[in-house]
């Protein structure tokens, strides 16, 4: 079975949601070849990536390591012509 990224869009809007979420501290992602959503934790005195296969689940350890970012939030959004950097809708920050 054929699989292209728009068979996908909802884990990679999910993930763009979460990231929101976030803040900077963190760099969330949609795997779509391990089919799992990724957090890795910046500004860590120690390497941390977090990984589970529901969006609910990695929200969930994400609040269980209790590392989380107070300044503004960005995501990146990635195209079929370009990645481009968004920032959140007002209001949300």
């Amino acid at each position: 079975m054929p699989w292209t990224r728009s068979d996908d869009t909802s884990f990679y809007t999910g993930a763009e949601r979460l990231q929101h979420h976030l803040g900077a501290a963190w760099v969330v992602l949609w795997g779509p070849g391990s089919r799992r959503f990724w957090a890795f934790a910046r500004g860590t005195p120690y390497p941390l990536a977090l990984s589970y296969p529901t969006l609910e689940g990695l929200r969930q350890q994400v609040r269980n390591v209790g590392h989380r970012q107070k300044r503004p939030t960005y995501a990146a959004t990635h195209t079929r012509q370009t990645a481009q950097v968004t920032q959140p809708p007002t209001g949300l920050t």
